[in-house]
């Protein structure tokens, strides 16, 4: 398959971070970039396991809310983003 860039909203949460993982694992021409607020649900360290994630230039995180729409035009226009899996929520609304 061909490479892609894939971007995940909220890949520092529980599930994002397994998808990130899968991604990774499964795809390995493809980048993927995180975005994530960091709030109560995300956090880095869901992303570093015992094994950690390899091959860190496959793989980029910002630090973002995806309601605020000038970091988004500036991290789209930064990266050549293909597509996007939308995993950002609070659990608590």
């Amino acid at each position: 398959m061909d490479s892609k860039t894939l971007l995940i909203t909220g890949g520092c949460g529980f599930i994002g971070s397994h998808m990130v993982r899968l991604i990774l694992q499964e795809r390995p021409k493809w980048k993927v970039v995180i975005v994530d607020k960091l709030t109560y649900a995300g956090n880095l360290a869901n992303l570093a396991d015992e094994e950690g994630i390899q091959e860190p230039e496959r793989y980029s995180f910002a630090r973002a809310d995806i309601a605020d729409s000038k970091a988004m035009d500036a991290l789209f226009a930064s990266e050549s983003i293909d597509m996007v899996i939308n995993m950002a929520a609070e659990t608590h609304v």
